[in-house]
């Protein structure tokens, strides 16, 4: 009798222990498909973030209303105005312009684009004149469409010196969504035109270039543009290198790896 309870109670601890492991593994693969689960959903209606004491979103009739097809002409926009922003500092009034071109409706019944435009124009004398001009296209061997990143756009006077600065974040789905797309940050300040890229990539490695110029940019500037890479990474639209921020103290312009 005694060793048929010793035997049970081995047999209990056994199945015990199988079932706190199995309950291990299964918290290990909850957590992991968790943590690659995208926490913020990037909308098209999305939209850019700014002061309202300088900039402010037009409405789709005023876009219609300003940007006639006469002005539109003139300042070769050949694609549907998505969204306009006007903002008034110390250098005038000025647009900001973001156009994009329709691909097609894929299986999902998702609106795919192949195409982003966005002008920067200055406004003086009735006139409309570009101050800046930015087109980018998909590639068609890999990514399925490209759209803007409002979410972690921005029109504001960060650095407090009288000029709106503004960052625009775009980006484009791979055939394995955001795991394999690529992420543009384009910062404008005081006429210049600062730029980091960066590619997804599980399989040959991330890569990241940044401008030179980004290390000249005002403290409260680059902060900014660091505080929304992060939120991307923790929203799961971009991963970058994992020591990227040390990397980007040492003014790094190209940091890779897994």
């Amino acid at each position: 009798m005694n060793k048929f309870l010793f035997f049970i109670v081995i047999v209990s601890l056994f199945s015990c222990g199988k079932q706190t492991k199995d309950s291990n593994n299964n918290t290990e693969q909850q957590a992991t498909k968790e943590d690659s689960t995208i926490k913020v959903e990037l909308k098209r209606s999305d939209s850019i973030s700014y002061d309202p004491q300088i900039a402010r979103k037009l409405s789709n009739k005023e876009i219609t209303s300003t940007f006639t097809k006469r002005v539109r002409r003139q300042l070769d926009i050949e694609y549907p105005i998505h969204q306009a922003y006007s903002y008034k500092d110390d250098s005038g009034e000025n647009y900001l312009l973001l156009s994009e071109r329709f691909k097609e409706t894929d299986e999902k019944n998702d609106s795919l684009y192949n195409q982003i435009k966005v002008l920067n124009l200055s406004y003086k004398s009735n006139k409309f004149k570009k101050r800046s001009a930015l087109k980018d296209d998909i590639d068609k061997d890999w990514e399925s469409s490209i759209g803007f990143w409002n979410t972690y756009s921005e029109i504001s006077d960060i650095d407090k010196d009288g000029l709106a600065d503004l960052i625009l974040v775009y980006g484009t789905m791979g055939q394995d969504g955001y795991t394999d797309g690529r992420v543009k940050i384009i910062i404008y300040h005081n006429k210049r035109r600062v730029t980091i890229r960066h590619q997804n990539s599980d399989y040959d490695g991330r890569l990241t270039k940044i401008s030179q110029k980004f290390y000249g940019l005002p403290q409260p500037i680059q902060q900014a543009v660091q505080e929304k890479m992060r939120l991307m990474m923790n929203n799961k639209h971009a991963v970058f290198y994992k020591d990227w921020e040390a990397e980007m103290k040492n003014y790094s312009t190209s940091i890779d790896g897994l």
